[in-house]
């Protein structure tokens, strides 16, 4: 395969035809869905059943290809090479697709090295867990970026990727305020889910960070309580709601998402 193949920004893909070394990766699997998990309840007195929700639990990914080298020796020291790249656990593994760079959270499950009599190559493979099933962009997509000055505003973002479910980080930046009405509330408005902050005497010059990848709640850089649940975005347009008790407010709104894949 062409491209970028690194797992822990090791290379997978570095053969030099000069010196007739390196990695040759010539089969990658990981377009198939990640594992799923179907919880099924019989509907009494209906002779049916019911599906309340899906689960993907992890993803196997697998590599195959051949080492080279251009004698016994080297070939023994490329395959030493090769094994320590993948030490570690829940680690980036980068593929290159669909004209961008799809990343994994991966972790190496079992490996298989055949060298046969005298050639000078071995052949692998490589099978990877993913303890985070979906892979994703490795930068971010902005969804809005917006000033208020009012209580309550909706953004209608569009959302894309694949994976059943996308998850914002809204950071919010106090600029000037008025008024005891000391909570700011994130809304979902396609399921009615809703984060809300409050108590903590906001100011001019706070920065709050609702990030519904990590699932934390940041106030200039420190951890704090909410109430309610983060925010999961289905594809499609979205409809964000964002809610204050002050008086007065110049409040700029800005949120981001990291495209996620099946």
């Amino acid at each position: 395969m062409n491209g970028i193949l690194s797992f822990n920004t090791n290379n997978l893909q570095n053969y030099d035809p000069v010196t007739d070394t390196g990695i040759i990766t010539n089969k990658i699997n990981h377009t198939g869905l990640p594992d799923k998990t179907v919880s099924l309840y019989n509907i009494a007195n209906a002779s049916s059943s019911a599906i309340p929700f899906i689960d993907y639990p992890s993803k196997t990914i697998t590599i195959s290809g051949v080492i080279k080298a251009p004698s016994d020796t080297e070939l023994d020291q490329q395959i030493d090479l090769f094994k320590s790249y993948f030490n570690g656990k829940d680690k980036d593994l980068d593929i290159n697709f669909a004209g961008s760079t799809r990343r994994y959270i991966a972790t190496v499950n079992s490996m298989g090295i055949t060298r046969s009599g005298a050639l000078l190559f071995a052949e692998f493979n490589v099978e990877f867990i993913c303890t985070q099933p979906f892979g994703q962009d490795i930068t971010a997509t902005e969804m809005y970026d917006s000033t208020t000055t009012i209580a309550v505003f909706t953004e209608t973002p569009t959302i894309a990727g694949t994976a059943p479910l996308q998850l914002p980080v809204f950071t919010i930046t106090i600029n000037a305020l008025t008024g005891d009405g000391d909570y700011i509330q994130i809304s979902n408005d396609k399921n009615s889910q809703e984060i809300l902050i409050y108590g903590y005497n906001l100011s001019d010059g706070d920065v709050l960070i609702i990030d519904c990848a990590k699932r934390i709640v940041t106030l200039n850089d420190v951890l704090i309580d909410y109430t309610g649940v983060f925010l999961e975005l289905e594809t499609g347009t979205a409809e964000i709601s964002y809610t204050d008790g002050f008086i007065t407010r110049n409040i700029d709104v800005q949120a981001e998402y990291i495209k996620r894949y099946l």
